[in-house]
């Protein structure tokens, strides 16, 4: 099935679309569902943070299930240390980056203009 609308989609709209197999799905699957999981969890500890301190930030990390785990469970891995060499393969810095900076934007935690400070120093160079 995926083969053949893969084909009729190169065919009818764009020529240069993939080949998509079923496995692509569990790597989608794998990077929205740690999206969600990363950026609620910092949603939380930023606002721990902003409410009460570094101290409540720590405990919340302490006490609470780590993404990673939840998304093991998830996949049906063995162990988190598949899950990570799973992920080492797809855009896992991306979504825990950009999860901690919505985070502490969110939660007022980000000085204003401190984003563009940073932006301006690597303007011009690729990113990494």
């Amino acid at each position: 099935m995926f083969r053949r609308t893969s084909r009729r989609v190169r065919e009818r709209f764009e020529p240069r679309f993939p080949l998509v197999h079923p496995h692509r799905l569990r790597h989608s699957f794998a990077i929205h569902t740690l999206e969600k999981l990363v950026s609620g969890y910092y949603r939380q500890a930023a606002a721990l943070v902003a409410d009460a301190g570094a101290d409540a930030g720590l405990a919340l990390y302490l006490t609470k299930a780590d993404p990673l785990a939840v998304l093991r469970d998830l996949l049906g891995h063995s162990s988190v240390t598949t899950t990570e060499l799973y992920l080492r393969r797809l855009d896992v810095t991306r979504v825990y980056r950009t999860a901690y900076e919505h985070a502490g934007q969110q939660a007022g935690l980000v000085p204003a203009g401190i984003t563009a400070e940073v932006e301006a120093e690597f303007a011009g160079e690729a990113e990494v």
